[in-house]
């Protein structure tokens, strides 16, 4: 019985997955501040992550909903709606404008390499 048991829950992970890998970090200022506005996003040619930051500069990557993972892969990244516009319209830009272009922006991960952790560096602006 307890052989039928182990196989049925191991074929049902199997056909059903375990879901995609967790990814988690932070954005921080080179003095060590984080970066509290803005999204991570981190992809590839066949699929896109994203992580809106918290108070604390910490994200969690998803690809559809909060807590779905990020599928294994190489991926190249930017940060997105690091502003803050205050009630006067003015713009106060809280990085510099590289980091919110894929091809300047350095930001990288590699699932096999970095094991669900990103932790990115950003210049003040």
């Amino acid at each position: 019985m307890r052989t039928l048991i182990a196989f049925i829950v191991t074929t049902t992970l199997v056909l059903t997955g375990c879901g995609d890998p967790r990814v988690t970090g932070t954005v921080k200022y080179q003095d060590g501040t984080p970066l509290t506005t803005g999204t991570v996003v981190l992809q590839n040619d066949q699929s896109q992550g994203i992580g809106e930051l918290r108070q604390d500069g910490s994200f969690d990557l998803y690809q559809i909903k909060p807590g779905d993972g990020l599928k294994r892969g190489v991926y190249r990244g930017y940060i997105t709606g690091a502003v803050i516009i205050d009630d006067n319209h003015r713009t106060t830009y809280l990085i510099p404008e590289k980091y919110g272009d894929i091809n300047q922006a350095g930001i990288t991960y590699d699932s096999d390499k970095d094991k669900g952790r990103l932790d990115v560096v950003v210049e003040k602006p």
